[in-house]
């Protein structure tokens, strides 16, 4: 039988292709805009903004912009910004008095053919003393008694590891005892260890990534301060979850190059060269922001036509509360059970409409990139880089914080009641997804996500995503690249009950996706959870998944229904093909694997897991009609 390539129907195909044209006809822009606000790294802030007079930074341009604002924007403005790093102190919050009321696009984009970095980061002096066997230290004032704690260090534009033990892989456990406070491990840890304050225990165990302070260590266990991993979670740490162990954060842990410590009572920075470095001759960066630009609007003012193009976006922190980072699920992480945050971003999008992030490049973040919160719709991430990003590298519905009683993953933005009354009987996919019903202005809605690259992301958190959709609709995934990811690399849905959330018609279409699964279990190359109707999962190629246990190529969890998942590829993963756990009856697999027809289901059905598995494994007959369409190094 010739291979199957399953087409779209025509009425989505051109729903995808008009949204993006209408992105292009409402966003382009002339060559010369009719207002130009200059900006480069050698200009002045009491400069007129011109291109012969420039500015020298983004909040003397905000100035600048708000003025035209305030007089009554006349057409459409750029703030181009020459070549350079340009180094924030303090996170840029643009607003609509800033922006306008949406009439004209705002631009903010490097000068044509020239790099422009915007750094979360400050550059260190070179004063490093040698203090024996390659140990180096800087004295920094500045972060004496705890005035400035960085847990992120970069070197001529290279993330550098924290002091960590084992330098590699990790410890395994044995026995996990005392309320699950201390862990028992295989291996036996040095006595000097004993004296250590201030160490970082890190676990991994299920899809559950943990970082919090370590209370004590003998010879052969760690204590932690409260207990392991969350009470959010059925899962533990035990010697049965294939649990992994390790430690950072000492001097002493300090002993292989490129390792680093910092002492943030005596304000001291120690550094591992290699045989022969001299670190004043690198030039050092140490983060002080977590977020740079956050583009904020209100529910009765939203902020409208704005775009971000080819500017890179690099050296940020990551967040460590003093009770600990206790993950949860894809990247969202908690210390109780009546509390739970999602991971940072570098850019934040509140209350804001038809913005667009294109031609973007976004590396060594201690979190995540780029986040859509409430209020936001019809977002463009297009031909983006996303590489070495800590956490999650786009959310698409992110809840900042929740406090309240219940299961805190269980927050929608608005009730579903009204739409379930309205719509009065569940459609089929295609009708939903063509469906104008009435919606809420809360919920993100239509966020394209394509023709990007997700590579190495994950780096801090290692229980995040590459692409977070929680509580979202209409949101597109499509021709992008995803690879060496720890965990799931496209997680959409956020309740694993029955019910309708604001969690529907979403489409996930022709990514390449491989090497995920690399540390942490129980993901897939694309995991959806909860009722979906109208969401599809369309000609995706996923590969090599799984170096840990229980990793699959397509994975709908528990209360997933009314989905579409038709002409996808999958294989080389560690377990199923399709994994499908306590899925609802209305699933709709057909013509995957090549194969023309429905897919054959497996598995017993009574306790609610079926499965797929492709048996022989097919590829795609055509690779380049996968990932993105452009060129890929």
């Amino acid at each position: 039988m010739p291979p199957f390539s399953y087409r779209l129907p025509m009425n989505s195909r051109c729903a995808s292709l008009l949204r993006l044209a209408l992105f292009a006809l409402c966003l382009s822009i002339s060559a010369h805009a009719a207002s130009v606000i200059w900006v480069a790294p050698d200009g002045r802030d009491d400069a007129d903004g011109s291109q012969e007079r420039p500015l020298a930074t983004l909040k003397a341009a905000q100035v600048k912009l708000r003025a035209l604002v305030a007089q009554g924007l006349k057409d459409e403005v750029t703030v181009r910004l020459r070549g350079g790093t340009y180094f924030l102190s303090e996170t840029l919050e643009l607003t609509p008095d800033d922006l306008g009321d949406g009439s004209f696009l705002i631009t903010f984009q490097a000068h044509q053919g020239e790099r422009v970095t915007l750094s979360g980061a400050r550059v260190l002096p070179r004063a490093w003393q040698s203090v024996g066997d390659n140990l180096w230290v800087l004295g920094l004032p500045e972060a004496r008694a705890g005035g400035w704690i960085f847990r992120s260090l970069f070197r001529s534009g290279a993330s550098l590891p924290r002091a960590r033990e084992p330098d590699s892989g990790y410890w395994t456990v044995a026995q996990v005892t005392d309320e699950r406070r201390r862990i028992v491990l295989n291996e036996r840890l040095p006595a000097a260890w004993s004296a250590l304050g201030g160490v970082e225990l890190n676990t991994i165990a299920h899809w559950h990534f943990n970082r919090q302070p370590v209370a004590s260590i003998d010879a052969q266990s760690i204590t932690a301060g409260r207990g392991i991993g969350t009470d959010v979670s059925s899962a533990r740490i035990t010697e049965k979850s294939h649990s992994r162990v390790w430690l950072e954060n000492a001097l002493a842990f300090a002993d292989a190059p490129g390792e680093w410590f910092l002492d943030s009572a005596a304000g001291q920075l120690y550094y591992r060269a290699a045989a022969g470095e001299n670190p004043n001759l690198h030039e050092f960066r140490a983060p002080v922001l977590r977020e740079l630009i956050v583009v904020r609007g209100t529910a009765d003012r939203q902020v409208r036509h704005v775009r971000f193009r080819d500017l890179e976006w690099a050296e940020t922190d990551w967040e460590m509360p003093e009770g600990g980072r206790l993950g949860i699920q894809a990247g969202a992480w908690a210390s109780d059970r009546s509390r739970t945050y999602s991971p940072g971003a570098v850019l934040r999008f509140i209350y804001a409409h038809d913005t667009v992030v294109e031609r973007c490049r976004f590396r060594d973040l201690g979190d995540g990139a780029i986040a859509y919160e409430i209020g936001t719709a019809r977002g463009l991430v297009s031909a983006c880089d996303f590489e070495r990003v800590g956490s999650n590298a786009v959310q698409v519905g992110r809840i900042p914080e929740y406090i309240g009683e219940g299961h805190p993953l269980h927050r929608d933005f608005t009730s579903m009641r009204e739409r379930i009354d309205q719509v009065g009987k569940l459609p089929g996919s295609m009708e939903m997804w063509t469906l104008r019903t009435a919606r809420p202005p809360e919920a993100p809605a239509q966020i394209t996500i394509a023709d990007s690259r997700f590579i190495d992301c994950g780096q801090v958190d290692y229980g995040s995503v590459a692409v977070c959709v929680s509580y979202a609709h209409h949101v597109v995934i499509e021709h992008n690249l995803f690879r060496k990811l720890p965990y799931s690399a496209i997680s959409i849905g956020w309740r694993w009950a029955p019910g309708l959330t604001h969690c529907h018609s979403n489409l996930v279409r022709r990514n390449r996706i491989e090497e995920i699964m690399l540390q942490a279990g129980d993901g897939g190359g694309i995991y959806l959870v909860g009722e979906q109707p109208g969401t599809r999962v369309l000609e995706n190629f996923i590969h090599d998944s799984g170096r840990n246990y229980w990793a699959h190529g397509i994975y709908p969890d528990e209360c997933s229904d009314h989905m579409e998942i038709a002409g996808n590829y999958i294989t080389g993963v560690l377990d199923r093909s399709i994994f499908m756990n306590k899925n609802g009856p209305n699933q709709q697999l057909r013509d995957n694997n090549g194969e023309s027809g429905p897919t054959r289901v497996i598995g017993p059905i009574a306790n609610g897991t079926r499965w797929v598995q492709f048996s022989p494994e097919r590829s795609p007959p055509d690779l380049s009609l996968y990932g993105p369409r452009r060129s890929t190094p």
